[in-house]
């Protein structure tokens, strides 16, 4: 436990202290002629703490079930019989010809998702301290080494909808294409090229959205008793992630029941429910703040990730892969949340700042606790790879 807590800290520590320095700078500059360029991305204090985070998180083990699924696969790996989609088939191919031990793998597979996750974000780098902050706490770095696979798609996808924002549709696309083949789910991504790109904010209505919310709660309770009326929809999702044994055995009715049975509703749950419906009440005010389409845009994916987290609760394994894509945009909005309570120059927001990065602190540190005395829960400790 004190290793985890040690290590976790120190590599938060480390990287928001020199993204703090990259915010300072900031993403634009005023050349000797008077005229406004983009700070470069490839700077030290950008570039070496996502190496740290790599590296880092390459040494890491038994990260999740799927994390030893990858380590097995990767120290047996045969090209001619890899269910893996073409481009994570090639870096899997590449790493394992030249002989690189899997720490290194998992550390170059580790940097891609950190690069794309933060390269999204270089005109904006006035929020790297927080989105680091707000991956740390929310616990969502957890799922990136063992939904490896995902987790690469998704990174890229972020970096994918300034391209809606542009509206290019063909560069939105080849970068889709590219996150599908490395995970085959993304195919649902293409959708929302046309949802997003009309300037049109979809939740706007504040009352509104919290009757939403409400409702796909009480929709997940209910949502139990006919689970059986969607089971070619989960065998269809099943067959687009693949059609060996293992998907076919982990994506079926029977288990998704069981998921569903295994999630609890407790104090956790309370509390990101109560942060989530502060953002709510204070999203017209952010979006008047901030007064751009990339902000409505991600705000849109955090409301459907809100959504589809309350009725597929991420406990529930089987049928909440699809929307795993919108789950990482609560951090984000947080990021976006506190930058804004932090610019208003509002003493009052400055406390609730405060008070919300002071809650997930304890939540994070007291998961890590936990997670030391629940057999369950042991996945979130830090073992190093020559500990195993």
């Amino acid at each position: 436990m004190l290793q985890s807590i040690v290590i976790y800290t120190l590599l938060l520590g480390v990287m928001m202290l020199f993204f703090y320095i990259a915010s300072l700078k900031g993403s634009y500059y005023k050349d000797t002629n008077g005229l406004i360029k983009e700070h470069s991305f490839w700077k030290v204090e950008i570039l070496f703490p996502l190496l740290i985070f790599a590296t880092v998180f390459g040494m890491r083990y038994d990260v999740g079930t799927d994390y030893l699924n990858y380590l097995f696969e990767y120290k047996y790996y045969d090209i001619n019989n890899s269910n893996y989609e073409l481009f994570f088939s090639f870096i899997t191919h590449l790493c394992r010809k030249n002989g690189l031990h899997y720490c290194i793998y998992f550390g170059i597979l580790a940097f891609i998702q950190i690069f794309f996750f933060f390269y999204a974000f270089k005109k904006e780098r006035h929020l790297y301290p927080f989105l680091i902050l707000f991956l740390f706490f929310t616990n969502d770095w957890l799922s990136w080494m063992n939904i490896i696979r995902q987790s690469l798609a998704m990174c890229i996808w972020i970096y994918s909808l300034k391209y809606i924002e542009e509206k290019k549709i063909w560069l939105y696309f080849l970068w889709v294409f590219v996150a599908f083949l490395f995970h085959r789910s993304a195919i649902i991504l293409f959708l929302f090229y046309p949802i997003l790109v009309k300037d049109i904010d979809y939740f706007k209505n504040i009352p509104l959205q919290l009757i939403l919310i409400l409702f796909s709660i009480l929709f997940r309770m209910y949502f139990e008793n006919s689970i059986m009326y969607f089971e070619e929809l989960i065998n269809f999702y099943a067959s687009l992630l693949g059609k060996d044994d293992f998907y076919i055995n982990a994506y079926n009715i029977d288990i998704l029941k069981t998921d569903f049975s295994d999630v609890t509703i407790n104090i956790g749950f309370f509390f990101k429910l109560i942060a989530n419906i502060v953002v709510i009440l204070y999203s017209k005010r952010m979006k008047s703040f901030y007064n751009n389409k990339r902000f409505i845009i991600i705000y849109f994916l955090f409301f459907v990730g809100l959504l589809s987290f309350y009725i597929f609760p991420a406990g529930a394994i089987s049928i909440s892969r699809p929307f795993r894509y919108f789950y990482i945009f609560q951090g984000i909005t947080y990021a976006y949340f506190i930058y804004y309570l932090i610019k208003s120059h509002i003493d009052y927001n400055k406390l609730v700042a405060l008070f919300f990065i002071l809650l997930f602190a304890y939540r994070f540190y007291d998961s890590i606790i936990t997670a030391y005395y629940s057999p369950i829960n042991h996945h979130l400790l830090y073992l190093f790879y020559f500990q195993s």
